[in-house]
């Protein structure tokens, strides 16, 4: 059993609760913490006490994406392709309901993590966004285009890399429900008392069924081909001139560069 040292885990009254925890990376997804962030998830669905599972971040963010800073394993391309990420298909195939509790930014892989959810609740000050985008590397698993509204919003936040707020993150589809500062616990415990209302093998049969519409329309096939890509892209020009930059001047030097400087 993975030992828990990057999330925090508890159940209490059907409800597990899995907080991201490193607050101090704004929550980078490293690869301890998602190997533990699975380990939650697992030991959630086996416990059949469980009914939802609910999702959040320590600390200032949910999570600022991959973790992209000094401490980055350097891997080659072939060991990038071959070994895919496996989180947001953990939280895909839980027989449970899992809520995205976002307060803060959810970025890059964070943003990913967060409307990858069954459900996602945001507080006014949250951000969601591929800022990645910038030094040309698309999001991994194209979750993105599965929950827009309209294909055009996923344009817009791919092509732009842009930030959007909470607000517009619900009017593209991203969110469920944005709340005020300081209501986010009490939304979620509305949230998933409605759920407790609804017998828990009904929620996952609903679960199934829709997950089933989304694999028609070729979620795992587009997220699994989108994984080698993402391989591929971290090999251009301008993934290898961020770090570069970083490597020489420093993170904050390479994301000045990514943000602030046009790029052929």
């Amino acid at each position: 059993m993975v030992s828990l040292d990057n999330v925090e885990y508890a159940v209490d009254d059907g409800v597990a609760s899995i907080a991201l925890d490193r607050p101090e990376t704004l929550n980078a997804l490293d690869a301890a913490l998602l190997a533990e962030l699975e380990e939650a998830i697992e030991r959630a669905e086996q416990t059949d006490e469980v009914r939802v599972v609910v999702l959040g971040g320590n600390g200032r963010a949910f999570s600022s994406g991959y973790d992209i800073g000094d401490a980055e394993v350097d891997r080659s391309t072939d060991e990038r392709i071959l070994d895919q990420r496996t989180h947001l298909e953990a939280i895909f195939s839980a027989r449970v309901p899992v809520i995205a509790a976002v307060d803060g930014p959810a970025l890059a892989g964070g943003c990913n993590l967060a409307i990858c959810c069954d459900l996602t609740v945001a507080t006014e000050t949250a951000e969601f966004g591929y800022p990645d985008m910038h030094f040309g590397e698309p999001p991994p698993k194209f979750v993105l285009p599965f929950v827009t509204n309209s294909l055009k919003d996923a344009r817009e936040l791919l092509y732009t890399g842009k930030i959007v707020d909470a607000t517009t993150a619900s009017e593209m589809g991203l969110v469920n429900r944005v709340v005020s500062d300081g209501q986010l616990d009490a939304a979620i415990d509305e949230e998933v008392d409605h759920i407790k209302k609804t017998p828990g093998t009904a929620v996952t049969i609903a679960k199934d069924m829709i997950n089933g519409v989304q694999e028609s329309q070729g979620f795992r096939r587009y997220g699994r081909v989108d994984e080698y890509v993402g391989a591929l892209t971290m090999e251009s020009s301008a993934a290898r001139q961020f770090r570069e930059i970083r490597d020489e001047e420093g993170l904050q030097a390479a994301l000045e560069w990514v943000h602030e400087s046009d790029k052929p």
